[in-house]
């Protein structure tokens, strides 16, 4: 009988089935990817990361969750009203030292007015002294603090020369054997021996450091007090990405670690891995103390809205006060012997300082009445009249009556800017205070998080080794 071979009829005549193909390196690769160990390596890594992203959110947000405190606050408040001292002190010094050169070196209120002078220089050197003191930690404001003492020196080097030219110096009063300036030799300075030279030479100089005080030493103050009472409004700002980064971060940790669990659990049919548990713990502990940190800000949040228009409103009446100060020094150096008075009265204008005629039956009493500039001070050095100089120096000069009108605005907009500082300190009280931040601990505990993740993903890992 022959042997079966299938080649008959009703033989099975179907191709052998085809071979699989061999895979390549990338196909082993992705097996490979896909078993349990390489799963949970894998997993681990990613769990790894995730706390520490947790734990740099925890210490990286202190500074921005503290900002936004009664404490911090106060700190900011303080500092800006250190500033605003320092702005008032420089812009007092530029009207003083302007309204030495409307007398000669003979006038007995000659003293007084460098006295003047000498006591608002001495005054914002020592506020500048104090404030880098309390700035080491703050390296943005010491800068600050340190181009204002820069110039500031500059000023005074200008004036002291100004001084020297218009004549001796007196000694200040209350202060023996004290100047103003560093002894030099006079006569070599002016050169002449023609007062009404030296008058206009000393204007020229003082009309030099007037303008470096308006645009280099009275901007500079003003960019530090800005710069201090802005910190709390970009503050509010900045905190928002932190505040969301300290909620949503640890809570996308913590969703990883609990999927983490279910996976492992499904996958090696095994009880809760007592590594996992222990990190899912910590990373809630960790979110319960970033919310702990942060519990203030809601509150603080709501109530910058009106700090920050209170803050704007007590800028503008700074502003407003650093206008009416260098208004007068103009008005000084005007009238003086300054070799373009025109020049300073285009300033004074500029400045916007003037009641206008249709102010009504009350005036806003931040401005003055003009009448006796225009009238009597502005056209004094061209006027015929013998003692119309006389009666210009002063009208203008304290007890004069453009002098008491200065001094009535410059009172009632020191109130105004009182009561704007009451209202941003009651604001500032108002804030709720920020707590003790918590996250150097909370990094701490996303470390012994991340020691059990890996402990008890390693040991399941060994398991199927």
């Amino acid at each position: 009988m022959a042997p079966h071979t299938g080649d008959g009829p009703g033989a099975d005549r179907s191709a052998p089935a085809p071979r699989r193909p061999r895979r390549g390196g990338a196909g082993r690769l992705r097996d490979a990817l896909r078993t349990t160990p390489a799963l949970i390596v894998v997993g681990g890594a990613v769990l790894v990361a995730a706390l520490a992203a947790t734990a740099a959110v925890a210490v990286q947000s202190r500074a921005s969750a503290t900002t936004l405190g009664e404490r911090s606050a106060e700190t900011a408040v303080r500092t800006s009203t250190t500033a605003r001292e320092i702005y008032r002190g420089l812009a007092d010094a530029d009207v003083a030292a302007s309204a030495v050169f409307l007398l000669p070196p003979t006038e007995d209120r000659r003293a007084s007015l460098v006295g003047a002078y000498d006591a608002a220089v001495h005054e914002v050197e020592r506020r500048l002294t104090d404030s880098m003191g309390d700035a080491v930690d703050d390296p943005d404001r010491l800068r600050r603090l340190a181009t204002i003492a820069a110039r500031l020196t500059v000023y005074r080097d200008v004036v002291c020369a100004a001084l020297r030219v218009a004549g001796p110096l007196p000694a200040l009063p209350g202060a023996e054997n004290r100047r103003p300036c560093a002894p030099a030799e006079e006569t070599a300075e002016t050169g002449t021996d023609n007062a009404a030279a030296r008058a206009v030479l000393a204007s020229a100089y003082a009309r030099e450091a007037s303008h470096y005080m308006s645009t280099e030493l009275l901007t500079e103050a003003q960019g530090l007090w800005n710069y201090d009472t802005r910190r709390l409004i970009d503050a509010r700002a900045d905190a928002r990405p932190w505040l969301a980064a300290s909620v949503l971060v640890p809570l996308g940790t913590l969703a990883a670690l609990v999927v983490t669990q279910v996976w492992l659990r499904r996958r090696t049919r095994r009880r809760l891995n007592a590594g996992l548990l222990l990190a899912s713990a910590g990373t809630t502990a960790v979110l319960a103390m970033l919310v702990a940190s942060w519990w203030h800000w809601p509150a603080a949040d709501r109530g910058f809205p009106e700090l920050e228009r209170a803050i704007d409103a007590q800028s503008a009446t700074q502003q407003r006060l650093g206008a009416l100060l260098a208004g007068r020094a103009d008005v000084y150096l005007g009238l003086g012997a300054s070799v373009d008075p025109a020049g300073h009265k285009a300033d004074f204008d500029r400045r916007d300082l003037c009641v206008h005629p249709a102010a009504g039956p009350e005036p806003p009493k931040d401005r003055i009445d003009c009448t006796a500039l225009e009238a009597a001070v502005w056209p004094a050095r061209q006027s015929r009249t013998p003692d119309a100089f006389r009666d210009a120096v002063d009208t203008v000069l304290s007890e004069g009556s453009a002098g008491r009108a200065f001094v009535a605005a410059e009172e009632h907009l020191l109130a105004d800017l009182t009561a704007r500082n009451q209202e941003v300190s009651r604001m500032v009280a108002d804030l709720p205070e920020a707590p003790h931040h918590r996250g150097a601990a909370a990094a701490w505990v996303t470390l012994l998080a991340a020691a059990g993740v890996v402990a008890g993903l390693r040991q399941r890992y060994l398991e199927y080794q």
